[in-house]
This record gives C-alpha cells, sequence and structure tokens, in this order.
C-alpha cells in the first residue's frame, strides 16, 4: 500500500500516492487533510484515487431532515417562511436530484432563477441557509466532500427599502370618521399606541391597565397560533395615552365580557389581520387616500411623536425597538432640524467670560 501524500496548490488541498494528485476541492487545513486520511483508513479511498461510492440520498431528503430540526427550534411564522421557501423555490428546481450531483453551477443558476421570477433578497437568503444546511450534514455523512453553497456568492440584488408613508393628523381623524365598531377601535388603537398588528390582536384584557395607564405586551399572532414577542425587547410596558385609552374604553364595551381578548373573532382570537386590513385599504381607496400597508400605522405613531419633540427614547420604547439607533436609522428625518443648538448651562456659567 502506497504512502497518501498532500500538496497545497493556491491554498487547495491535493491528495495522491506517487506523483499522482488530485484536488479535494477543499481548503489547505490540517482538518482537511485528516478528513482524507478518515476516508483512506476507511476504505472510502482507493489507491487509483477513487472514492468508493456511498449512495447518496435525495436533496428533498436531507431538506426535511433540516426543516424537521429548525421545527424544534423556531417560532411558528419562521417555520412557515421557512416551509414556503421549500415548496415555491428549493424542491420545484431540485426534486429528484441527488445531493452528489449537485455542483456550484447548479446553486448559481438555481439563484438566477429566483432572480428572475423576482423574489426578495431576504427569501433568496433564507433558501441558501436550508440548502447550505443540508449539505453540512451531507459532508458529515460522506455523501459529498464540498458544501457547492459557499463556492456561489448571494447575487447581487438592488435592495429598495419601502419608506415610511405616515398619515397625517387630519388624514387619521378621517379614516376614523368612516369606520365602526372593531374595525374604529383598532385603527385607532394603532395609530396611537404604535404597536404592531400581531401585538394588538395578542392583547388580553388583563394585559390592559386603566388604573395606571399601561399595555402590557408580551406575545403576538401570527398565521393563526399565538408566539412569544418577535424579539426580547417587544416585550414590554408601554404608556396608555389619552386616544388610545378612548378607543380601548370603546372596545371594552364590545368584548370586555364576553372574551379575554381585546379583539375577538366569533369566540375567539384573530388568527391573522386579514380582517382588518381588507376593511382598512378599502376605507383608503373610498377616501381617495394614497393605498399603504396596515404597518404604516405604527410609523405613523413615531413619526407625529418625534415630529413634535417628543423624546426618541421614549418613542423607541413605546415601538419596543431594541435600541435608540433602530429608531433613529427609520424615523431621524422626521425629527425636527434645528439651525442652532443652545446649550444654557454653558451660557449661564461664562456669561462674564472665562474665568
Amino acid at each position: 500500500m502506497q504512502k497518501l501524500r498532500f500538496k497545497n496548490r493556491s491554498g487547495i488541498l491535493y491528495f495522491g500516492f506517487g506523483d499522482k494528485f488530485k484536488s479535494s476541492k477543499l481548503k489547505y487545513s490540517v482538518v482537511n487533510k485528516n478528513i482524507i486520511i478518515g476516508k483512506f483508513k476507511s476504505g472510502n479511498l482507493a489507491e487509483d484515487l477513487s472514492f468508493v461510492s456511498i449512495d447518496a440520498p435525495l436533496v428533498t431528503t436531507l431538506l426535511e431532515e433540516v426543516m424537521s430540526g429548525k421545527e424544534s427550534s423556531l417560532k411558528h411564522n419562521s417555520i412557515l417562511s421557512y416551509r414556503t421557501a421549500c415548496s415555491t423555490s428549493i424542491i420545484p428546481y431540485f426534486k429528484n436530484k441527488f445531493v452528489s450531483d449537485i455542483k456550484p453551477i447548479d446553486i448559481k443558476m438555481f439563484q438566477d432563477s429566483l432572480v428572475k421570477r423576482g423574489l426578495k433578497r431576504q427569501s433568496i437568503a433564507m433558501a441558501r441557509v436550508l440548502i447550505k444546511e443540508l449539505f453540512d450534514i451531507a459532508i458529515i455523512r460522506e455523501y459529498t466532500t464540498v458544501n457547492p453553497v459557499k463556492m456561489v456568492s448571494m447575487p447581487k440584488m438592488k435592495v429598495t427599502k419601502e419608506k415610511p408613508k405616515p398619515f397625517t393628523l387630519d388624514e387619521i381623524d378621517l379614516i376614523i370618521k368612516n369606520t365602526e365598531g372593531s374595525i374604529r377601535n383598532f385603527l385607532g388603537i394603532s395609530f396611537f399606541t404604535g404597536i404592531r398588528s400581531g401585538e394588538l390582536l395578542a392583547l388580553r384584557w388583563n394585559d390592559i391597565d386603566f388604573d395606571n395607564d399601561t399595555i402590557s405586551i408580551s406575545n403576538t399572532i401570527a398565521s393563526g397560533v399565538i408566539n412569544t414577542a418577535k424579539t426580547h425587547s417587544s416585550v414590554r410596558d408601554i404608556e396608555m395615552l389619552d386616544e388610545a385609552r378612548k378607543y380601548l374604553k370603546a372596545q371594552q364595551l364590545l368584548t370586555g365580557l364576553k372574551n379575554e381578548f381585546v379583539f375577538m373573532d366569533k369566540n375567539s382570537f384573530y388568527g391573522h389581520n386579514k380582517h382588518f386590513y381588507g376593511f382598512y385599504q378599502r376605507v383608503l381607496k373610498n377616501l381617495k387616500i394614497e393605498a399603504r400597508n396596515l404597518h404604516n400605522t405604527r410609523h405613523t405613531f413615531a413619526s407625529m411623536m418625534l415630529n413634535n419633540g417628543i423624546d426618541p427614547l421614549w418613542v423607541s420604547n413605546m415601538l419596543g425597538h431594541e435600541n435608540l439607533n433602530i429608531t433613529l436609522q427609520i424615523y431621524t428625518h422626521y425629527m425636527p432640524k434645528k439651525e442652532k443648538m443652545v446649550i444654557g448651562f454653558l451660557n449661564k456659567r461664562y456669561k462674564s467670560g472665562t474665568n
């Protein structure tokens, strides 16, 4: 039996016997050397430099294994997003293909097809995460020696972030005037608290403290399931402004004695905001107000507070942002601009000149 030898060629690990070498397609490192040595010792690498064939599974088989792992640790709405990436992107493209047959060019062509379909960067990134993880499993089980996703960059895409489109106070009054019942209260609370739609639908009456004018937020609803709040900072107690209190009191007359939830669909909570969203869009259309998504009620709250000189840190806490920087990145242009900053304490201290 010949001795296994290694070479470093432009950072790539080559292995061989005598003068015959073959690329491993792996980076030159001690770890990857040991992988090749392990294959050789286990009989999976013959002296003619060929790898002993191991029956590789289908891409979809390992994909399901990856998803099973995620379902034990992720929230329901995140799982739904990954499932959508599987069913609409990965499975149709890689159906009936074995992991051992997938090359980097296949990953590039797959990504190009998603870009051509007009998928957003986030959706493509999510698909990449799943494929990368399934190939990590394939390498561990020696179905392949390289993860093709790592050899293909994320496609360059022009990212156009949708700018917030807050409503004016006149538009808020007009919208609320043309709604009634739970729809009116839902929009009123949204406009004057800035909380997310899912958080609002998850509110129970025991989260509302009319004595201390506070609202406790700890859950959110997405796709029919109650989850914990979006992030750690999303769990918060916020101040109940007088305008928000007015609509909460009106809603209490509708559901306060019927159900633990502030907003209820027949005998239970609303599983999504589609019911409110439909009414909201029809009202905007009838009033000839520019169409925009429901999240702009949140943008409206933030912009009108900052535009009127309210402390940005208070606004950030109301919104449940992780830190003040996030709030400022989104809403700085709504804050009043001062041509000249007056530093009162310095003027007072040095009014008679420098001591």
